[in-house]
């Protein structure tokens, strides 16, 4: 090839601003939809954990002939350890003392975390509470939350969880409520079952059906207080003295509350579920299917689809 003085060879610096000036925009316009696939693919994820959920309250159940309780008892362990071994999690559920308190388990095993417990939403597998009310073992926070019911039996502004959703010895209307005391007896302070916590209902007492019935969901976490217990609802999930780290209501007054920048007292004062996800919370029903509802949902539906025996039958959540 003849070697020719006026032909150009490389290109001017102008070109080459020009060039990385279009791979820029194209990145930007790329990287949102980047984004929402792999949101996409969280929110896929999540509601995988609350499938798998779902069967182990249903294997539980088929087992048990009754529904798994949130707490036996006041400080002991939460359903999240109840249903470890329906979720192949059966060597890590058995170095847990299910007869003893939250507060005397080891702490490397409250510690050790079950990835179906986890949005990837909202945060690493992993994540620890950053302190327990009462001093116990900090241990592995969660995002999901059993249905406690309806705000009927709710009572507003208490920061002591008196409200009857939590208590052991009140008929209220939810799934995953806390077991009533005189089936689990505490002599002197272990659970005396030897078979483990004892819980209300079988899935007879879902009157108002299955399919139309909420047991497990997204709770709302705030973004500035994520692992702390107390008033914001999000300390170890396997620690049963709090009731709102492990279970939430829904209805009037109590809607599905997004992540945000909570003001105190914080929403584990005001138990109420929600998601990281942009504008949908994820809930397990309980026929076994999962669904995700918008934040938008009308409170007398949420309120309906909480309450496991009111006579209402919701058929559309859109």
């Amino acid at each position: 090839m003849i070697y020719s003085p006026g032909r150009r060879t490389a290109f001017t610096l102008i070109e080459l601003l020009v060039v990385i000036a279009i791979i820029g925009l194209l990145v930007g316009m790329l990287l949102p939809a980047v984004q929402q696939v792999r949101e996409a693919a969280r929110n896929t994820e999540c509601l995988n954990n609350l499938r798998q959920i779902g069967l182990a309250v249903q294997n539980y159940e088929g087992a048990k002939r009754r529904l798994p309780p949130a707490r036996p008892a006041d400080a002991f362990l939460t359903w999240t350890v109840t249903l470890m071994p329906y979720l192949e999690q059966d060597n890590l559920h058995k170095l847990f003392d299910t007869r003893a308190p939250y507060g005397f388990q080891d702490p490397d095993v409250v510690s050790t975390p079950v990835s179906t417990y986890t949005c990837p939403s909202r945060r690493p597998l992993g994540e620890l509470s950053t302190f327990e009310t009462f001093g116990e073992p900090i241990g592995c926070v969660g995002d999901y939350a059993g249905n406690a019911g309806s705000e009927k039996y709710f009572e507003p502004g208490s920061l002591e969880y008196t409200g009857e959703w939590a208590l052991f010895d009140v008929e209220v209307d939810g799934v995953f409520n806390s077991g009533y005391s005189h089936q689990n007896l505490i002599d002197p302070g272990t659970l005396k079952l030897k078979s483990g916590a004892r819980g209300r209902y079988k899935l007879r007492d879902v009157t108002d059906g299955t399919s139309h019935t909420v047991f497990v969901g997204e709770k709302s976490v705030s973004t500035l207080n994520r692992g702390e217990p107390g008033g914001w609802g999000d300390g170890c999930i396997y620690n049963g003295n709090e009731p709102a780290t492990f279970m939430r209501l829904g209805g009037i007054g109590l809607p599905i509350q997004m992540d945000d920048d909570f003001e105190p007292p914080g929403p584990g004062a005001i138990p109420t579920f929600g998601s990281a996800h942009a504008v949908t919370c994820n809930f397990n029903f309980g026929d076994g299917s999962t669904r995700s509802i918008s934040e938008n949902i009308a409170e007398s539906v949420l309120q309906k689809i909480c309450s496991r025996n009111d006579g209402s039958v919701v058929s559309d959540l859109d």
